[in-house]
């Protein structure tokens, strides 16, 4: 079902007739947000506490072809988290770089935009909890996958401003990540080289899902404010190994056009 979807939206990329606009904006944008995680290699127990998160997206309309659009995008996440009874904390943090290529299609004479695509991902990431002693206190994280990117803007006036409304949702279709098996340390995957299934497939084990929901207030010729919310929902059970990470944060930024 996954790999139908996929094929549609690559299908839906073949260039098309209509669009005309050629646009570059940079928006770089720093959240806050609540983090609840859980990693059983690490703990049974879930951690909650507060996530900060910062991005960079460079996005493309019209470079090589009228009805195209690229992002580039980088963000980096550190959060600091408890448990129930603050007995224990664990820090955590990661990288993502992704490259977006989608089809766009213009519609109400070019107030609304909608964009499909796929998008590559690759993030590398960890995970240190202080309760656990010498007894597997750190955990890695690293993943490559595909996704389908779907993604919409709405402009409108309002008080003789251009507001813009941005959606933006993906979710992984296939790829791989790394994990340690049950049992296993990271003494015996790196010092003694002994493989236990610790780079595994991402279906059917993983579900994620990312949606951010923005608005654009312009400030001047080229540069708008940037308010929003995002919501991360990261779950996996590799290797018999539970993890999720959940957030839920605002966001606020600044974006330029050119």
């Amino acid at each position: 079902m996954r790999l139908t979807v996929f094929c549609i939206i690559i299908v839906m990329l073949l260039p098309s007739l209509g669009g005309k606009a050629q646009e570059r904006s940079v928006a770089t944008q720093v959240g806050i947000g609540a983090a609840n995680t859980l990693d059983t290699y690490l703990s049974p127990e879930k951690y909650r506490g507060t996530e900060w998160r910062m991005q960079s997206e460079v996005r493309r309309d019209g470079t090589s072809h009228p009805s195209l659009s690229f992002a580039l995008t980088h963000e980096a996440a550190f959060a600091y988290t408890h448990n129930r009874a603050l007995s224990g904390h664990q820090y955590a943090g990661h990288y993502d770089f992704s490259y977006a290529a989608m089809r766009r299609w213009d519609l109400l004479d070019n107030a609304l935009h909608l964009y499909a695509g796929a998008m590559t991902d690759a993030m590398i990431g960890f995970a240190y909890n202080t309760h656990n002693g010498n007894n597997n206190p750190a955990q890695g994280y690293g993943s490559l996958t595909v996704s389908a990117h779907l993604a919409a803007k709405y402009s409108f006036t309002l008080f003789n401003k251009s507001i813009t409304v941005g959606y933006e949702a993906c979710y992984p279709m296939f790829g791989l990540m790394f994990s340690p098996n049950y049992g296993q340390s990271y003494y015996e995957i790196f010092s003694r080289g002994n493989y236990d299934r610790n780079i595994t497939a991402i279906m059917p084990d993983v579900f994620q899902l990312r949606q951010q929901l923005t608005v654009d207030v312009p400030v001047g010729k080229s540069t708008s404010v940037r308010l929003g919310y995002l919501n991360d929902i990261r779950q996996a059970k590799p290797n018999n190994l539970k993890q999720h990470h959940y957030y839920n944060g605002l966001i606020m930024g600044v974006v330029i056009s050119k």
